[in-house]
């Protein structure tokens, strides 16, 4: 395939006459969409806006405290902005954090002093650059970075000279580039002779939830490399699991590191009741051998414990982010001994530090730590600039499944921004308008934001438009689902669908004539099972079955050529979670000429047709920008944004982010200017 990139280096007259989500737990309400913030007229020296939706924290601010987590202070004060990551330098003199100060998305390395003064860049190209690590001499700074071929690989820069090197993108080191291929978290030995890391090379796609889950699990092992890139070995590995975070012991014989069953890395990232069970363990080993397993904290029990770290010969750090007090992603710092039959050092333990807190480092001397406090609201305000990765579009936030009509209005559904309601705004942002509010019909759609009116679909006049109402995701598998035609204006909605099976995701051509929608039969004892996309001739209300495959998120060709972008499971039937694979398909409006757009072992998916007849999609290919665990609320935190021709060539990148990216919609000047 041939790749391209934008990174760096009707119901008609008759009718008309009637009249596993980041978000779930967040309380269903009937206020309006908030902070609307329109962006207004056409945007200068650029083709126009392009509208994606993320799933990312709201807040994150990095906090310096002692060990006890007494006299927590903001590290940069008035200069903080999103910023995550942080570690000290071995001599003490630094904190290296990653920062998004650049935009929204844009992950980039930064230093600055403990005392919050001094800051300055270190690694700031459009690539995510990310978990940085300063070497004992303090010439050096390892980090994950996807510079190059968007798969994040051990890069290292000469603070000194500027110097910059890959030490895992080599022969010797690079896994196969088809599967997940990521390398992750570096962390210096004390003498400065080696690097060890985390990677998920040469491991298969895999789901979650046995055969079910389409979202990939994570198997990560330890490897340790010299920063030349030889030496290169793997020093833990454990079949099934994921062991994360390695950090060296204070005379680099050994190494600590968090582990979990590869199933858990999908629930330990996720708002749902599974992830209260899920449990990791503290696990160190003899780095030169990977052998004298010890346990630390149990994986049996305690919650996810996570970023551990040596805090002296005695004594181990770690972060709890579960079983607290049983709200979403508390956070807690905590301690254990570092030696059998050992006792935490006296300094620790009373310590404690609880709140919405991440990704703890401990300074060299122990006295003191620093974290980030993590918040998910305020949630992005649609229209919020992002990091644009493109010279011709401003990307902005938009709530998920956007489209716009030939008229220049904008549908979307308030899934993170208010309760999964169908709202329509003007290109601009303005006359915001919730026209069809799920919550308002609790009989047919359980309380939760997963649930919902999803993806409305505009009819060629602007008039009237398709939406699904019902129970999606997880709660397919017991519930049902609608397919409902209603008013742009809001004053009417009529249901398509009798409720008998799980219908939803609906598509309406230009025309208004054809009406479709995926389905599923649904039963609570059994896996849902699909059956495929289902069509409707609104002029008789004859319904045909299109195809009988694990089909989702139909889309009619803007272009009146009645052309239908959708998403297969292409390793259906399923025989066990590695057949998990989803792809970008069209069809002809009467179920024929269907054409595989991708053929990858990666998802691909979320596929939409652009206003000048290209498909943009997610894809997974580029696997993971990190370890899977340490996220929140993501169940894909590896997609980027990418667009083909509609015969499916000329691949080109438009995203570059470490969270989930999906769902693009561009609107050209003409149409702002006309809002």
């Amino acid at each position: 395939m041939r790749f391209s990139s934008l990174l760096f280096f009707p119901l008609l007259s008759g009718l008309a006459a009637a009249g596993s989500c980041p978000y779930a737990n967040m309380a269903r309400s009937d206020e309006p969409p908030s902070s609307l913030g329109a962006r207004g007229t056409p945007v200068a020296g650029k083709k126009g806006a392009m509208l994606m939706n993320r799933i990312a924290p709201g807040i994150s601010e990095l906090y310096v405290a002692n060990a006890d987590g007494s006299n927590p202070r903001l590290l940069l004060g008035n200069e903080s902005t999103f910023d995550y990551h942080a570690q000290w330098s071995p001599d003490g003199e630094w904190i290296v954090f990653t920062s998004e100060r650049a935009g929204d998305g844009q992950s980039d390395l930064y230093r600055v002093r403990p005392n919050g003064t001094d800051l300055q860049p270190i690694a700031t190209s459009p690539a995510v650059e990310d978990a940085g690590a300063i070497s004992p001499n303090g010439s050096l700074v390892a980090f994950a970075g996807t510079l190059g071929n968007y798969k994040s690989n051990i890069w290292i820069q000469n603070l000194d000279t500027g110097a910059l090197w890959n030490v895992t993108n080599s022969t010797e080191v690079a896994g196969d580039y088809t599967l997940p291929d990521g390398h992750f978290r570096p962390a210096w030995s004390p003498d400065g002779e080696w690097l060890v890391f985390t990677s998920d090379r040469n491991t298969p796609w895999r789901g979650h939830n046995n055969i079910s889950g389409w979202e990939h699990t994570q198997e990560l092992s330890i490897y340790a490399i010299r920063p030349d890139g030889t030496g290169f070995r793997r020093v833990a590995n454990r079949t099934g699991y994921c062991q994360g975070s390695p950090k060296f012991s204070p005379d680099g014989n050994r190494i600590v590191f968090y582990e979990l069953p590869m199933e858990l890395t999908y629930y330990a990232r996720v708002a749902e009741s599974a992830f209260y069970d899920v449990n990791t363990a503290i696990v160190s080993v003899d780095f030169a051998t990977g052998t004298d397993r010890q346990v630390h904290a149990s994986g049996e029990s305690g919650g996810i414990k996570l970023f551990p770290q040596y805090v002296d010969n005695q004594t181990i750090g770690y972060l709890v982010k579960s079983l607290l007090t049983n709200a979403t992603y508390p956070g807690s710092i905590n301690y254990t001994a570092a030696q059998p039959q050992g006792s935490v050092s006296a300094a620790y333990r009373n310590a404690s530090l609880v709140g919405y807190h991440r990704s703890p480092a401990w300074s060299p001397d122990g006295r003191h730590m620093v974290y980030e406090h993590v918040e998910w609201d305020p949630v992005r305000p649609i229209n919020k600039p992002l990091y644009s990765w493109s010279k011709d579009w401003e990307y902005r936030f938009t709530d998920v499944f956007p489209q716009m009509s030939a008229q220049g209005k904008v549908v979307y559904t308030s899934q993170q921004t208010v309760n999964s309601s169908l709202v329509t705004m003007n290109a601009d942002g303005t006359g915001s308008n919730d026209i069809f509010d799920g919550s308002r019909f609790p009989v047919r759609v359980n309380s939760s934001n997963t649930n919902g009116t999803f993806q409305g679909s505009w009819r060629g006049d602007g008039e009237v438009l398709a939406v699904g109402l019902g129970d999606w995701f997880e709660y397919r598998y017991a519930n049902p689902g609608w397919v409902y035609l209603v008013a742009a204006n809001g004053s009417w909605a009529r249901s398509m669908t009798n409720g008998s099976t799980n219908a939803g995701f609906p598509t309406i051509s230009p025309d208004g004539r054809w009406l479709v929608w995926r389905e599923f039969a649904y039963s609570a004892s059994e896996d849902p099972i699909p059956l495929g996309l289902r069509r409707m001739d609104l002029t008789t209300g004859d319904v045909v079955a299109l195809s009988s495959s694990w089909d989702n998120t139909p889309m009619f060709a803007p272009d009146g050529s009645n052309r239908i972008v959708f998403t297969r499971r292409t390793s259906w039937p399923i025989a066990g979670p590695l057949d998990d694979n989803y792809d970008v398909m069209t069809m002809a409006v009467d179920g024929s000429d269907v054409r595989q757009l991708t053929k990858l072992a990666c998802n691909d998916a979320h596929a939409v047709w652009t206003h000048e007849g290209k498909i943009a999609w997610a894809t997974g290919m580029f696997g993971f920008q990190d370890e899977a665990t340490i996220y929140d609320n993501n169940q894909q935190p590896y997609p980027f944004i990418m667009q083909m021709e509609a015969d499916g060539s000329n691949w080109t990148v438009l995203t570059q982010s470490r969270w989930e990216d999906t769902m693009p919609l561009y609107i050209p000047n003409d149409l702002l200017a006309a809002a």
